[in-house]
């Protein structure tokens, strides 16, 4: 094919899989562009991928967009808008999501979706459906994996030599490239199975068989107005679905519960060889239940025992090391309050004789806000806890620090992040940590009967990895 490939902000955790997808099945006519170099983009060059910075190349007329939502704006996808409108041309402009939704279209389809627990799901879930479903064709998890050999997706047969699903898999992509031919046997007859996010209600683009909804509780506030609004974000998922949505019987919504369309999991106890708290042995749970419905029943044991064989996942309570003082450390993704008493739980299990430390960087100011009362709580667990500076991401302070400052009842004004952060933390009974040294120092101090847990959505995990020489 002629057409260019050209995806818009390759350097982001979501179209880095496309493009790493993309070329393992053989397209070589695609170029990346992003704003800075970073390890993700330098991946990709060592694939034989073009990366270009923005304004280095001409959008033309035959060429395939995909961006992602935080390129919209670009140089490059606002050619290809202006192109498309004003010549009428052949040239295909998706966004990351919208891209999946096409995909999904002709694969069946699998989301596993819900507040907490998507990424361990479909991990599990790719992991044991590679193995045991004869049709599994793509797998796309929003954390690296390092049983799918350290990247966030995996496809049919890359351990072996090019065979005919591969071949069929090409053929398929090369379709919604081209709207060339295709046997219509290969529409629908691969598994696609992805995470799938509930922000903005993106899960929407895409074109369910099936579904797994983990957990539920009131998340991204920036968007969503309440819990209605939340849940009915998911029960308009529901109503897209196919066939089933698999859930547990205490998932937090009596009306998702009563669907007709929902089918209640039954918990299985699963002897993981990691460590692993409630949380993940709910998400195994409906691996499993879904996994049994799609074998019709016949491989029980085999699903058990390739579950029970998952090494877990980046920064979901992931073993970072163990510090010259013998404390062992841990990061973990966990950005509200639920994911920190989760990993208590699962700490406690594990080490039930050693001090547990908590180090939390806050993931956005809202959620602040939003788990006032929830966060000292689930803190308080904790021998020792502390507050980093928060990662406020795409959050303006200016427009957030009233707001805060009146929920969080202090007579004074909050002028700046460190001292919300400050505020936070005593409200928290925590002390606050305001810059990376401060966290060196903790760590230095702790000893062999210490276990430290790093959670974070933002940037701490990457400095952490730095100062422990793990990158």
């Amino acid at each position: 094919m002629q057409e260019t490939i050209v995806c818009v902000g390759a350097g982001g955790a979501g179209l880095s899989n496309i493009v790493g997808i993309l070329r393992d099945l053989g397209f070589k006519n695609i170029i990346g562009i992003d704003e800075q170099a970073s390890q993700i983009t330098q991946q990709l060059q060592n694939k034989g991928i073009q990366i270009f910075a923005h304004w280095m190349y001409q959008i033309k007329a035959n060429d395939c967009v995909i961006y992602s939502s935080a390129t919209e704006q670009s140089v490059e996808v606002q050619q290809a808008k202006k192109l498309k409108a004003e010549q009428h041309t052949p040239l295909l402009i998706w966004d990351y999501f919208e891209f999946l939704g096409e995909m999904s279209k002709y694969f069946k389809t699998i989301a596993f979706t819900g507040t907490n627990g998507k990424s361990s799901s479909s991990a599990i879930g790719i992991f044991v459906a590679r193995e045991l479903l004869q049709d599994f064709g793509i797998g796309i998890v929003g954390a690296l994996v390092p049983d799918f050999w350290g990247k966030s997706y995996v496809i049919a047969g890359e351990r072996g030599l090019w065979d005919e699903k591969l071949h069929d898999l090409h053929n398929i992509f090369t379709y919604i490239f081209t709207w060339k031919k295709l046997n219509y046997s290969l529409i629908k007859k691969y598994y696609f199975l992805l995470e799938a996010c509930e922000y903005q209600r993106h899960f929407l683009t895409l074109d369910l068989d099936a579904a797994i909804i983990t957990s539920l509780e009131l998340e991204h506030t920036d968007y969503f107005k309440d819990w209605q609004d939340y849940e009915s974000a998911f029960l308009e998922l529901i109503e897209k679905v196919k066939h089933n949505v698999y859930v547990l019987p205490n998932l937090n919504s009596p009306t998702i519960l009563q669907h007709p369309k929902t089918l209640n999991v039954q918990m299985q106890t699963f002897d993981f060889h990691y460590l692993r708290g409630t949380y993940q042995q709910q998400n195994a749970s409906l691996v499993y239940g879904l996994l049994n419905e799609l074998t019709s029943g016949e491989k029980q044991t085999a699903i058990k025992k390739l579950i029970e064989q998952f090494r877990g996942l980046r920064r979901r309570m992931e073993q970072l090391t163990t510090t010259e003082k013998g404390a062992v450390m841990f990061s973990d993704y966990g950005h509200v309050a639920s994911s920190l008493k989760g990993g208590l739980q699962a700490l406690k299990e594990k080490f039930p004789d050693k001090k547990l430390v908590c180090i939390f960087q806050p993931h956005q100011m809202h959620r602040i806000l939003q788990g006032r009362d929830a966060f000292p709580t689930a803190l308080k667990g904790y021998d020792e806890s502390y507050i980093y500076q928060i990662y406020a991401a795409r959050e303006d302070f200016d427009s957030f620090a009233e707001t805060l400052q009146n929920h969080l009842h202090t007579p004074e004004k909050i002028t700046n992040i460190d001292e919300l952060g400050a505020l936070f933390a005593e409200h928290c009974g925590s002390s606050y940590l305001p810059n990376f040294d401060a966290v060196k120092k903790v760590i230095k101090q702790a000893d062999e009967n210490t276990v430290i847990v790093v959670y974070s959505a933002g940037d701490i995990d990457y400095l952490l990895r730095q100062y422990l020489q793990l990158l």
